[in-house]
């Protein structure tokens, strides 16, 4: 059934125009009260339904109709119509999930046991509606179970957090400022003797700082001479003296030494200034970094931005004096032998203020470290540093930016004075979310959501107590469309809705989570595992008999059996059909209509499968298309759809082998309320609102006496 209403069965008992019969007048209830109109007094000589059905040439062919289980456990005239016309019932909405399983995940089958025993008590069946559908779902507690696993965090536990790195490997030459003695570079290392005077120099400049707050440098240093500690400044504000110091510890082998700096303000570029003073050793230095440290959170990185130069034949973006070329899939740049920048990456989103990490897998002639720049504010200079080191094997490098705003931003390379080839594959940018929760993995979500489907699949069929032998395991599993390379309709899932922010709200895609081929074969599984040995599974879909796509939904559903079943465990017992159907005073139309309704019973014949029509209830329209209503039907339009239902059935009898014939089910008792969840105000049922048999009746019964 495609719709997801709280009244969906058409028969609502009509108190007031019942007042006039007794409860033990079975004949004047279910044979006789007919319209007083001689047009309708045929109907008289007819008896109930399920006697017109043939046992002999159908053994296995159940009648069935579909009720709300309060109204047959009332014990009223439902109940007593159906027990006399029916051989089988199917639950409208109480064998459902959300019917049975509540925000929280309790369940509850009070409703449904005792539906199953007063039809066991009465001698009819129960076809089980529905195991596994996305619709009527217990949305809050699925929601639930599939929310962020919250953390259990130590809150005096601190996390280093990076926010510079840089080395010496790959350069020639001192690459800062001269302030009076300047280093040299000796085996990729940062190298300083004793000049016979107090002297300084930068060992880190143009360090962006994320907030306000406390900062340490980590320094991999080795001296000549142990000493207990050399002045090591990070200043800001160039000029204005504003800095906080601490001491470095040198001794003669390599180690990390540790300095902390207190009151550092955000939002400012840094330095890092070593002040020898009266050391009179060697100094040498491999790496600085400076971290500050948090409280433990999940980062969680959020792709906004993901480009790869593969199937690019030209440098895509705006040439700053040098362009680099496209070879092999990479951008790919030489040394031009002075200063040379360009544009690595273009026009990046950046959907909130905060942290990016931009990822860029590259490859150089030799190693080495350059800056990349994120800028934004094209022309303004308005931009955040970072360092790309770069090896002669490919590597993803990550480069953090703290403090982005949220504007459209770019990355600029500037190799400096790298003399080396570059060749960028790809780049990448992230925005980074900070969390003390984290989401469930994909397999997470699989293995809870099989947990979930396992104890309601496993709680219901307990609760019917083996008394249900057939069930819709899975329930319009199908789109209309998406069709595949085999001209297969792709499954139902949640992207694919009209309107998908609102079916978030109504509706639960189980196969978004487990996958089309595990969804059914789980259900599969799991109504085998709880089920009676003798039930039979049904996959359940509408549009089947449609004639606008040719019954390719049909074609597409027995292709998604053979799938499913490929496992050679997976075993799928029939096929339910849902026949919503129309009947069409346009003579072209209904013909068409006709011929689709037996082109999809061959379809469902040739799959071997047991073949039920499941919900068959009719309308009708005129020539023009328009849908009429009850009260505007003529006698000539009652008529049309009479001969139409004895169509279907015959049909029914005809093409499907009677060793597949499952059975019928008539879903709609009666016509529909004009206030009705479901086909409202129309001429849905076999009897009136009144419960006067109408030429409906007819049609059917004659369609299952082949007369």
């Amino acid at each position: 059934m495609k719709r997801n209403i709280s009244n969906i069965i058409c028969g609502v008992v009509a108190v007031c125009g019942l007042a006039s019969c007794a409860d033990t007048d079975m004949i004047n209830i279910f044979k006789d009260k007919t319209k007083n109109l001689k047009d309708y007094e045929y109907l008289n000589d007819y008896d109930a339904l399920k006697t017109f059905s043939n046992p002999k040439a159908s053994p296995n062919f159940k009648l069935g109709v579909a009720l709300e289980a309060d109204d047959y456990n009332a014990n009223g005239l439902v109940t007593r119509l159906a027990n006399a016309n029916f051989m089988e019932l199917t639950a409208g909405n109480a064998m459902k999930m959300a019917s049975c399983v509540d925000e929280n995940g309790n369940l509850n089958f009070e409703n449904v046991q005792a539906f199953v025993d007063n039809a066991e008590a009465n001698g009819v069946s129960v076809y089980g509606h529905t195991l596994a559908w996305h619709a009527q779902q217990p949305l809050k507690w699925l929601e639930k179970l599939l929310k962020d696993k919250e953390l259990d965090i130590d809150p005096n536990a601190k996390l280093e957090k990076e926010d510079y790195s840089g080395d010496f490997v790959g350069m020639s030459k001192f690459p800062y400022y001269v302030m009076g003695y300047e280093p040299s570079i000796v085996n990729g290392c940062l190298h300083s003797e004793n000049p016979g005077s107090w002297y300084q120099y930068f060992i880190a400049d143009g360090i962006s700082i994320p907030a306000d707050g406390n900062y340490t440098a980590i320094v991999k240093v080795k001296g000549s001479v142990a000493n207990d500690g050399l002045t090591l400044n990070c200043g800001w504000g160039w000029g204005s003296g504003e800095s906080a110091s601490g001491k470095l510890k040198i001794t003669t082998d390599w180690t990390e030494q540790k300095v902390d700096f207190t009151g550092i303000p955000g939002g400012k570029k840094c330095n890092l200034v070593l002040q020898p003073g009266s050391y009179d050793g060697t100094l040498d230095i491999q790496t600085v970094r400076l971290v500050h440290y948090e409280s433990p959170a999940i980062e969680v990185a959020v792709n906004d931005y993901d480009y790869s130069f593969k199937d690019v034949s030209k440098f895509p973006y705006y040439v700053m004096g040098y362009e680099p070329t496209i070879v092999n899939g990479c951008l790919h740049s030489e040394n031009p032998g002075s200063w040379y920048q360009y544009f690595i990456a273009d026009n990046i989103p950046h959907p909130i203020e905060g942290t990016y990490v931009a990822t860029v897998r590259v490859k150089a002639s030799k190693a080495g470290s350059m800056a990349l720049n994120m800028g934004w504010g094209w022309g303004s200079g308005e931009s955040a540093s970072g360092t790309l080191k770069v090896d002669t094997e490919w590597k993803d490098v990550k480069v953090t930016y703290d403090n982005i705003p949220a504007k459209s931003c770019n990355l600029v390379l500037q190799p400096g004075s790298f003399d080396g080839v570059i060749d960028i594959a790809s780049v990448k940018v992230d925005h980074i979310v900070k969390m003390n929760t984290l989401p469930l993995t994909e397999k997470e979500k699989k293995d809870t959501l099989t947990y979930a489907l396992d104890k309601w699949i496993g709680g219901i069929m307990t609760a019917c107590d083996g008394k249900v032998k057939a069930w819709d395991v899975v329930n319009e599993a199908l789109s209309s469309g998406h069709a595949d390379a085999e001209g297969v309709y792709a499954l139902q899932h949640l992207k694919d809705q009209e309107d998908p922010e609102k079916a978030a709200t109504e509706s639960f895609f189980w196969q978004d989570y487990l996958g089309d081929i595990d969804y059914v074969r789980t259900a599969v599984k799991l109504a085998r595992k709880y089920g009676p040995q003798d039930m039979k599974l049904f996959i359940n879909d509408y549009n089947l008999e449609a004639a606008w796509d040719q019954n390719n939904k049909a074609k597409s559903l027995v292709a998604w059996i053979k799938r499913w079943e490929a496992d050679g465990v997976t075993k799928i017992d029939g096929i339910g059909s849902q026949m919503h159907v129309t009947c069409s005073m346009n003579a072209d139309k209904q013909k068409a209509n006709e011929e689709a309704v037996v082109n999809m019973l061959n379809i469902l014949a040739g799959s071997k499968k047991l073949v039920k029509i499941s919900e068959l209830d009719m309308g009708c329209e005129d020539e023009a298309g328009n849908v009429i209503k009850t009260e505007n039907m003529t006698e000539e339009q009652h008529k049309a759809m009479s001969a139409y239902y004895k169509f279907i059935i015959e049909k029914y009898f005809e093409i499907i082998p009677a060793d597949q014939q499952y059975g019928i089910c008539q879903w709609c008792i009666t016509d529909a309320p004009t206030n009705s969840g479901w086909r409202k105000g129309e001429p849905v049922g076999l009897w009136d609102l009144d419960y006067n048999r109408k030429h409906t009746y007819g049609g059917f019964a004659d369609g299952l006496n082949g007369k």
